[in-house]
């Protein structure tokens, strides 16, 4: 039977549905109501609401296959045999209802019976997570899958585990394509070490969701137990149409065969193995083209378009990537338009919307290519231009390229190494994020509106915020639209301000930063930059794309996640005011604070430096309170009300009659019109990051909240710290044959076995610190040892006798120390009453002369002057320097000889 793709889906739909499964639709490639996801990335992203039990699902079993999209590694699609950034993930689930045993008998019920895919059973390993017996005794016992033929796995490969949450183990399903796939011999290594390779391909995931992460490690079992099924569809039918690699199905071949029309290169399917260099370059082309095309379809199809925001820059990037690759093919023009029926006819039997869509995604795809082959060519010309005359690509010169002719920096990379120069990319992103702040600087952005602003004053709108309870709305109206202090019907394609009659986007006031997202009208949307209230007004800076015009109704939706985390951080700001009137004193009052989704900053009054120990203490007391998962309470109050229960007001804040407090139990009761947490737990943890003197009396304490947050600045801190202390360990090892330092190599071993937490971090600082100041002493007394073996070998040099009964000693040296010399100046001159050294350094790295003239004290007294017999020298050579009666040093560009500076003092 022969295998195509589209035989391959409805089988497994087939398959599942006589197994009572519900079969899903493939959603769209964009999530609904995530912000934590960019795209649909697997079959299960979609789920999450039923999994969650925030829906009901259509049935307890259900099974898709999901159309998805990851670009979290472009560089390697390809490259590699299966990296993709669009792909098909089938799947089958459970919503509490079967588990284990079942998803086990009928994953090799598919794979195996001859009803099904009929793959050889001996070809099959299984990978299964070493704690879970129940697995293995199913694989073992039940399946009869031979001993040898299943693999322990560690956490780290087997147990799926997001931190708080659900979580459980998995077991894997491989297939050995055999030894033509493992040229080095490897065999089944490569699957127990889990290794990249062609030969074990990973064709089936099981993920048996059946415990709770409470964030601390701690699991429980789940009172409702879920499975969460992967199978790989390029994967499995590049198996059952054995080919070398996903790229040589029918999934690519037709769209490859399409683009092989337009060019007089050809893809050869056999370059797996005879891996002729030049013809896994052109290989490599056709792969990204066909591979870039398909993921452009799509999501064009779902309503993404090429931009320079989020997911359209994607496309965008995509798009210009595809067309380098196909200029080496020699297609020399907008092409992958042309490519687009072919995807269409290829996969339309089971995505009909892709052929209601043919002429729309044509049409845009064609309309970027002409657009992106005017930047293309001139920006080209001049890279290939930088490379042949200065054989490196500079951070101004890149830059140019990316600002001035939009030539993508991702392209400038490869073309850089695929001419082997070198390219400074941290110098590009810092000119990059300069070019960001001046264009945030000159905007005249949203916060430079005064309520004194002529435009806004007496307006008579009303702009109220809903975004206490909602983060989305659907029937908002655009009642208000201005730029450069002047009305406008609309915004086209351009920035510019908005109001809606209501709003979910809160805007900046009270430390804490505004909501970013979208309002989406009729004609277009308005990515949200900025929101600031002025006169009562929700302003919200927009950058539009297409037209938003007064008097849309416009859903309007925030960035989710940053909100999420501007929670926390804002709660967390409560708590530690808080913790800071009970540790320090009740004396300690808040003077400013900001929060947003990354950090919290507060500043505050105190008489004196925080020491660790009431650091600690103050963090210790946030944990109770976090730990206590107290509630968070909103009262509406009058302002007399709020003072008499205890709320803190702060910093000259102005307050209506009526005032909002925020309270959390006893400890911390604020006045506040911010977004909170439902209760103290939700904030997770809290890290003092960095404290600091603003001046008498006045101190700013930065914290992060959040397990995510905190555990990725760990990472960071301790990164970085073992990285200087390598630095400082490769350095030592190299010279701790001159002198060995026990403290030091105490040191580095203790560095070196460090976890990465927040007490450890705390530890690896001050034992850096200690490090670094032993080690640098260390490097003086190595210094002071290397310069006195050096030294030794110049002790013994003879003077010259001169006619006026004075020594002369001359000497030339190359690159030697300065300390050095003048140490050896004083040697001469403590064993010579009256001698007149000078010392010839010659640069080789500057191709300078460095010249160290000196005199013993009697020659001074008998009226010898070194500075005057040096600027003399220096005069006749052209050179610069000074010193004093007894010691002078200058430099002389070029090589000078002893000879003619002696020949000139003798001339004077």
């Amino acid at each position: 039977m022969k295998w195509t793709t589209d035989k391959l889906r409805a089988t497994w739909l087939e398959f599942f549905k006589a197994k009572n499964h519900h079969v899903l639709p493939t959603a769209s490639l964009v999530p609904n109501d995530d912000p934590s996801l960019l795209w649909i990335n697997s079959g299960v992203a979609n789920l999450k609401p039923y999994f969650e039990g925030k829906k009901t699902p259509p049935s307890l079993r259900l099974v898709n296959s999901q159309k998805a999209i990851r670009t979290n590694d472009i560089e390697n699609v390809g490259y590699t045999s299966r990296h993709h950034t669009f792909f098909e993930m089938l799947g089958n689930f459970s919503i509490g209802d079967y588990f284990k045993e079942e998803a086990i008998i009928w994953a090799w019920e598919f794979l195996t019976d001859k009803q099904w895919l009929n793959f050889s059973k001996e070809k099959l390993y299984i990978t299964v997570f070493e704690d879970d017996q129940e697995t293995y005794d199913i694989w073992l016992k039940q399946i009869k899958v031979k001993k040898d033929h299943i693999i322990l796995g560690t956490r780290k490969t087997n147990f799926w585990d997001m931190g708080q949450g659900p979580c459980g183990p998995n077991t894997e399903i491989y297939y050995d394509r055999g030894p033509k796939y493992d040229k080095k011999k490897i065999g089944l290594k490569l699957l127990i070490d889990d290794i990249e390779n062609d030969r074990y391909i990973e064709i089936w995931n099981i993920v048996f969701s059946q415990f709770n992460n409470d964030g601390f490690n701690n699991y429980t079992d789940l009172p409702r137990k879920n499975i969460d099924t992967g199978a790989g569809l390029e994967r499995i039918i590049s198996i059952l149409q054995d080919v070398p690699t996903n790229f040589d199905t029918d999934l690519f071949q037709a769209i490859i065969k399409k683009c092989q029309t337009l060019t007089k290169y050809r893809y050869d399917i056999n370059n797996y193995f005879k891996n002729d260099e030049q013809q896994s370059k052109i290989n490599t082309a056709f792969k990204i083209i066909s591979d870039h095309i398909r993921c452009l379809t799509f999501a064009i199809s779902d309503g993404v378009f090429p931009s320079a925001k989020t997911r359209g820059y994607i496309l965008r990037r995509l798009i210009r990537r595809a067309e380098i690759y196909g200029q080496k093919l020699d297609i020399n023009k907008p092409f992958l338009y042309f490519l687009v029926p072919t995807v269409v006819k290829q996969m339309g039997s089971y995505y009909p919307e892709l052929k209601a869509k043919q002429d729309l995604i044509v049409t845009v795809v064609q309309n970027e290519e002409i657009k992106f082959w005017q930047t293309l060519v001139s920006g080209k010309e001049l890279l290939l231009k930088v490379i042949k005359e200065e054989q490196t690509v500079s951070a101004a010169n890149a830059f140019k390229l990316f600002d001035t002719y939009g030539f993508p920096i991702e392209l400038t990379q490869e073309l850089a190494q695929e001419n082997q120069v070198s390219i400074d990319l941290a110098g590009f992103e810092k000119l990059l994020a300069q070019q960001k702040e001046n264009a945030r600087s000159a905007q005249g952005d949203v916060k430079a509106l005064t309520q004194q602003n002529p435009l806004l004053v007496n307006l008579p709108l009303k702009s109220s915020f809903v975004g206490y309870k909602k983060e989305k709305i659907d029937d908002g109206e655009i009642i208000f639209i201005f730029k450069d202090n002047q009305q406008f019907q609309s915004l086209e394609n351009t920035t510019g301000y908005v109001i809606l009659d209501r709003t979910p986007f809160y805007a900046e006031k009270g430390g804490q930063a505004a909501d970013a997202g979208e309002i989406n009208g009729p004609d277009g949307y308005g990515t949200v930059l900025d929101v600031q209230s002025v006169n009562n007004l929700n302003i919200h800076y927009l950058d539009v794309s297409g037209k938003l015009t007064k008097g849309d109704v416009v859903s309007a939706v925030i960035n989710q996640e940053k909100r999420f985390y501007t929670r926390k951080n804002h709660s967390g700001t409560h708590l530690l005011h808080a913790a800071l009137r009970s540790v320090l004193g009740t004396h300690v009052m808040q003077s400013g604070s900001f929060n947003n989704e990354d950090y919290l900053r507060l500043d505050f009054s105190h008489f004196q430096n925080l020491s660790e120990a009431e650091m600690l203490k103050i963090e210790a007391q946030v944990a109770t309170w976090i730990n206590s998962a107290t509630p968070c309470e909103v009262l509406h109050l009058t302002h007399e009300q709020a003072l008499k229960i205890g709320a803190l007001a702060f910093f000259g804040e102005k307050y209506e009659s009526i005032v909002r407090v925020i309270k959390f139990g006893d400890f911390s009761i604020e006045l506040c019109g911010g977004t909170h947490c439902g209760n103290t737990k939700e904030v997770e943890d809290l890290l003092v990051t960095n404290i600091e003197s603003k001046g008498s009396g006045s101190y700013r304490i930065q914290a992060l909240t959040s397990f995510k947050t905190i555990n990725s600045f760990l990472d960071e801190k301790m990164n970085e710290i073992k990285l200087q202390v390598a630095e400082i360990k490769t350095k030592y090892s190299a010279q701790a044959k001159i002198k060995q330092d026990k403290k030091i190599e105490k040191h580095l071993l203790a560095l070196a076995v460090l976890e990465t937490t927040k007490e450890a971090w705390r530890i690896a600082k001050k034992n850096l610190a200690v490090l670094q100041n032993d080690f640098r002493k260390w490097q003086k007394d190595v210094q002071v040892k290397l310069e006195q073996e050096e030294e030794a070998k110049y002790l013994k040099l003879k003077p010259e006798l001169t006619k006026n009964s004075t020594y002369l000693l001359t000497h030339e040296f190359k690159d030697f120390n300065l300390n050095s010399l003048k140490n050896l100046t004083d040697h001469y001159r403590n064993r010579y009453d009256n001698i007149v050294i000078i010392f010839l350094n010659h640069l080789s790295a500057t191709n300078e002369t460095l010249i160290v003239l000196a005199i013993s004290k009697q020659l001074a007294d008998n009226n010898y002057h070194a500075k005057e017999m040096l600027l003399t020298i220096l005069k006749w050579f052209q050179g610069k320097g000074g010193g004093t009666n007894l010691l002078s040093q200058g430099k002389i560009e070029g090589i000078v000889r002893a000879k003619d500076i002696v020949k000139v003092l003798e001339e004077q």
